[in-house]
């Protein structure tokens, strides 16, 4: 009785992993971002976070798409920015999606449940870390624009 117990959970599993990858072919990306939360799959959600950015509207679908989460789905979104953000390559996507989740109509109770409070925790020093990286990044770019306008007016 366990072996079947346990082959339907992972036949359950099998066709809940096949669904999502039908979903995200079809462009169902909401219910593929959805469902990859409740499959506890960080980098599925994270590889259709970023397919919705690509859209022309992603932002705002985005945002539209985190309104109507649940809180236990919010919990898991933001475990999954904490693990997105740690990685540089992950970094733009993780903050646009921390941009609609504190966008969202859900940032006032967001902000009320203790429970979270973890996650905002891990989110602080790699956001910080970015930010000083980007900065330093727009700082070399302003002077390197300087010095090349400076070259073409000595050529005149």
């Amino acid at each position: 009785a366990v072996v079947s117990t346990q082959s339907t959970g992972e036949e359950l599993q099998s066709e809940q992993q096949q669904e999502l990858r039908n979903l995200v072919f079809n462009e169902k990306y909401a219910a593929a971002f959805a469902l990859s939360l409740s499959l506890n799959m960080p980098y599925k959600c994270l590889g259709v976070a970023q397919k919705i950015l690509e859209l022309e509207d992603g932002k705002a679908q985005l945002r539209n798409l985190i309104d109507n989460l649940q809180m236990d789905q919010i919990e898991s979104l933001l475990a999954y920015l904490a693990t997105w953000n740690t990685n540089s390559k992950h970094t733009i996507i993780a903050q646009n999606v921390l941009f609609a989740l504190l966008s969202s109509g859900q940032s006032q109770s967001l902000a009320e449940n203790p429970k979270l409070r973890v996650h905002w925790e891990a989110l602080i020093p790699y956001t910080e870390r970015h930010f000083e990286r980007l900065s330093k990044l727009q700082q070399q770019s302003t002077f390197l624009q300087y010095t090349w306008d400076r070259m073409k007016l000595s050529e005149l």
